[in-house]
């Protein structure tokens, strides 16, 4: 597959070429389909070319729905990054745990989840 990104803007300073690291090419976007359809989710961080913005983090589990949202929200020239969830986001490597109190501040030590 190949995503069309719209170009918003494009300084030719940032020595724009056809040899660089592109999202849809080298068999990356088929390494993300085969993630989310074998394994489970992945995070995206979106990166806005001179954007001078914090990066957009979002965690898809539908291959359509992240092409999308790169169709409509990424423009030229903006960076992409993803990870494999269940690589990243384990129970050993939680910054913190907790559940939600309820109104008299108690938790429960039990539950389903």
């Amino acid at each position: 597959m190949t995503l069309r990104f719209r170009t918003r803007f494009r300084s030719e300073a940032d020595d724009w070429t056809t040899e660089g690291s592109s999202i849809d090419a080298d068999g990356k976007l088929e390494a993300i389909r085969r993630e989310l359809e074998d394994r489970g989710p992945v995070i995206l961080e979106h990166r806005q070319y001179r954007g001078s913005s914090a990066p957009t983090r979002l965690v898809f589990d539908n291959y359509d729905e992240l092409c999308r949202y790169l169709e409509t929200e990424a423009f030229a020239g903006d960076s992409l990054y993803v990870w494999a969830y269940g690589d990243v986001c384990t129970l050993d490597l939680a910054l913190v745990t907790g559940k939600c109190p309820a109104e008299d501040g108690t938790v429960s030590r039990g539950g389903a989840y």
